[in-house]
């Protein structure tokens, strides 16, 4: 009967972490760092399906085209084995150095730039990501077309 009990109770465990529980293994902070989470619908065929990560700030820039630089690093929950995402700190970029009106100063969303913001898509688990202080995360999914183009040798 022991054997039974054991085998349903981690049924049960199983059941929940791959449901809404599933982000009670994450940590709510990692470095200093804040949790942000995506929860993807499921599709049919998930590996036509990418998901970019786009972080970045909100503030006042002027004419000049600006990014942020900071790696994106790949880490797994120990004892569990999910994937999940830690940002560095952003350092600043300066792409373009155009002289501007101070009237042309706005409040626009300035993104990081970086390798490694292409992630598969997955939607059996939510996608954790660890961002610092004051840095938001927007995102979007691209999608493959079902088609195939044959290349040529020449």
């Amino acid at each position: 009967m022991s054997k039974v009990l054991a085998t349903v109770f981690l049924l049960l465990m199983v059941v929940d972490t791959h449901g809404s529980e599933a982000l009670d293994a994450f940590p709510g902070e990692v470095d200093g760092k804040l949790r942000h989470v995506i929860n993807l619908p499921k599709v049919v065929d998930e590996s036509r399906f990418r998901v970019e990560l786009i972080p970045g700030k909100s503030q006042i820039a002027a004419c000049n085209l600006q990014s942020f630089s900071a790696p994106l690093r790949k880490e797994i929950l120990p004892g569990w084995g999910y994937p999940f995402y830690v940002l560095s700190d952003l350092t600043p970029t300066t792409d373009t150095q155009k002289v501007c009106a101070q009237a042309s100063e706005t409040r626009r969303f300035i993104t990081v730039r970086g390798d490694g913001l292409m992630l598969p898509y997955n939607s059996r688990l939510p996608l954790v990501i660890y961002l610092p202080q004051g840095v938001q995360l927007k995102y979007r999914v691209w999608r493959a077309d079902k088609n195939f183009s044959e290349a040529k040798s020449k």
